[in-house]
């Protein structure tokens, strides 16, 4: 079973409460790219329509999108923290290395467009001592050791946040998978595909962590959305 699950909030332009929902695209063998893409970008089934509207961050801000650790328990395993900082980075440079318009660095010490959580929270807890209004409050799906979620307009698409969620029952050999995992889905993809020919060749994968590095049709998805100039 899946160790994360992603979960997208949807916020209107209004800035009405966020809708929590996970998607999942079911299919058989390897997709073409475009149909990869769509899955993970817009929940459709191969050949299909969106389900979802589009998100992107938009330039000039893709181009230096920050993240950053903005809360560590006091509870959070240290261990388990020096390990999501490594991932971090190594998750950061392998997205750039993708060839997207977009460029993400990790940071620290300050505020962030996209922000890590790590939160006592046990897996499928409620989030309660984060301080941060828009995290505390929320559970986690049963079974998951991480969410995603992510602010955007209804009438543009236009991202404008991002807060992921790690729990102190994250497994260190799933970590460098799940931190990637949220992390790209962080920069508008909000579905995971179920399909056994992926499990050990896309980080959108549902099922499994053991994918550690973006797989060649994961880049074409990131290069797809922000097309590089």
């Amino acid at each position: 079973m899946r160790h994360a699950l992603t979960v997208a909030a949807l916020m209107t332009a209004l800035n009405a409460p966020p809708l929590f929902a996970e998607g999942l695209v079911r299919c058989e063998g390897k997709l073409s790219d475009r149909d990869l893409y769509r899955a993970v970008a817009c929940e459709a089934q191969p050949g299909g329509a969106c389900k979802l509207p589009m998100r992107k961050w938009f330039a000039p801000k893709r181009r230096n999108l920050t993240v950053a650790i903005k809360f560590v328990s006091p509870h959070f395993p240290d261990r388990t923290r020096r390990e999501i900082h490594n991932a971090l980075l190594d998750a950061t440079q392998e997205i750039n290395a993708a060839g997207a318009d977009l460029r993400v660095t990790y940071v620290t010490g300050k505020r962030a467009d996209i922000e890590i959580f790590l939160s006592a929270t046990k897996e499928g807890g409620i989030v309660r001592d984060t301080g941060d209004r828009m995290v505390d409050g929320t559970r986690m799906e049963k079974g998951s050791v991480a969410r995603v979620t992510f602010f955007w307009q209804t009438n543009t698409g236009r991202i404008s946040e991002a807060d992921i969620v790690f729990t102190r029952d994250i497994l260190s050999r799933d970590i460098r998978s799940i931190v990637l995992e949220e992390l790209t889905q962080s920069l508008g993809f909000s579905t995971d595909i179920v399909n056994p020919y992926y499990t050990q060749r896309s980080i959108f994968s549902e099922d499994g962590n053991s994918v550690t590095r973006l797989g060649g049709q994961d880049m074409i998805a990131l290069r797809t959305h922000y097309p590089p100039q």
